[in-house]
């Protein structure tokens, strides 16, 4: 008996060491044997997806379920047997798209730095159980990505599933395996067709999604309908608005020392996005640092020649100055665009010495690229007076904002190399 006991303990170190040794590789692996599992994604249903809570403390879920399975569950606890899981408050509402079920949960009072596992019931069947890990209070650090926009790209339909989503996935694990992050934030156009479940289900089924939450933007492939409200349990998102979009409205968290406010660019209300951040910053008053995050970029390579980026221009960059935002992340335009420190409208006199930017007068913009590489645009031939660098190489790309105290860095890499092609510091004194 205890050979047997041995002999299994040995079975077990040697396996958890094997997926140590393929999750610190940062490879999806080829796309070839990506694809082999490509016909249980398909099959897939209910995929459930984490966003960040009021704060640090929280974690919210939701997922989806068939109109038939309205009564699920979910459980949490700090045993991986779930022996000690609680029930968390469950609420349904119906989703129109896919007549079928919306489930929302918060789990509340995370400790920092502590691994907690659940499960949950989709269609009446239970989940596998999963895990995810609080953060330190010490320092945060965040994954920008943006554009996935899975069903984008070119070819039959089904080849267009197949590689948006592969990207999507290779973008994700490689910035996992080479960092140590908090969690998520995706700057808009998550699909390609609002109303599509079918492509919800492909952006939602990378694994670490499982243990990973995300704060993601409203963008102009997501406004238009109410499908991106049920797949993302935003926080502080009841602001009051004369006017929002069918996606819903602007929400905002706190982290650590953060304050993260994401607000809807399409919304062509200048005092519903102002609500937004006013209420932000009044719930929050003490953060250090303030991020915001829209899907339009005021400020970019091209100078804000999209007409939807000049309209952010006029309807939310006023309320950057106003309210003091450190940084403002940015997608739509599917290419990589950093600014100089802006303050109304113009470049301010602030230095950057040796990458670091040190109590900057002025809001850093910056704009990712496609995280799954299903669409690229040019960059143009001139660049703006806004702007600082500009790449556009047709390749996937992420960004990492690291914050420990005074000092916020963000970090940017090919995904294909995890290459560094980018990197700006902004100290407070």
């Amino acid at each position: 008996m205890q050979k047997a006991k041995k002999f299994l303990s040995l079975i077990l170190i040697l396996s958890l060491f094997a997926s140590l040794l393929t999750f610190s590789s940062g490879a999806v692996g080829t796309f070839e044997e990506w694809q082999q599992g490509w016909e249980e994604i398909k099959a897939s249903s209910g995929y459930i997806t984490l966003t960040p809570g009021e704060d640090e403390t929280q974690m919210n879920f939701s997922w989806q379920s068939s109109f038939l399975s309205f009564d699920e569950q979910i459980v949490i606890g700090k045993s991986a047997d779930l022996s000690d899981a609680v029930n968390l408050k469950t609420k349904r509402e119906l989703n129109i798209f896919g007549f079928e079920w919306t489930h929302n949960a918060t789990a509340t009072d995370l400790e920092a730095e502590t691994t907690y596992y659940y499960r949950y019931t989709v269609n009446k069947v239970e989940s596998e159980v999963y895990s995810f890990t609080t953060g330190s209070a010490d320092s945060t650090t965040v994954l920008f990505v943006t554009d996935s926009q899975i069903g984008r790209s070119s070819g039959t339909q089904e080849e267009i599933y197949m590689n948006d989503t592969y990207g999507w996935t290779q973008t994700l694990d490689t910035a996992f395996a080479n960092n140590d992050i908090d969690f998520i934030l995706s700057g808009g156009d998550q699909v390609e067709d609002s109303y599509s479940e079918e492509q919800y289900t492909y952006y939602e089924s990378p694994s670490i999604l499982r243990s990973a939450p995300v704060a993601a933007a409203i963008g102009n492939h997501d406004f238009y309908t109410t499908n991106y409200s049920h797949h993302f349990n935003n926080p502080n998102d009841n602001t009051f608005s004369l006017f929002r979009w069918p996606a819903g409205q602007g929400y905002y968290f706190s982290y650590n020392d953060v304050l993260f406010i994401v607000v809807d660019s399409n919304n062509f209300l200048p005092s519903a996005n102002r609500r937004v951040i006013k209420n932000a910053c009044e719930d929050y008053p003490d953060a250090k640092w303030r991020v915001l995050m829209m899907h339009h970029s005021p400020f970019d390579v091209r100078g804000a020649d999209d007409i939807a980026n000049k309209f952010a221009r006029k309807t939310v960059a006023p309320f950057v100055d106003e309210f003091d935002i450190d940084i403002c992340l940015n997608g739509h335009d599917h290419y990589y665009s950093r600014s100089h420190m802006i303050k109304d409208g113009k470049v301010t006199d602030d230095v950057c010495e040796n990458g670091v930017y040190t109590n900057p007068e002025g809001t850093l913009y910056l704009t990712q690229n496609s995280s799954s590489g299903s669409n690229y645009s040019g960059i143009g031939d001139e660049m703006s007076e806004h702007c600082a660098f500009a790449l556009q190489e047709k390749r996937t790309s992420y960004s990492v904002l690291n914050i420990v105290g005074n000092t916020l860095t963000v970090t940017s890499y090919h995904t294909d190399t995890n290459e560094m092609f980018d990197t700006i510091t902004i100290e407070k004194e």
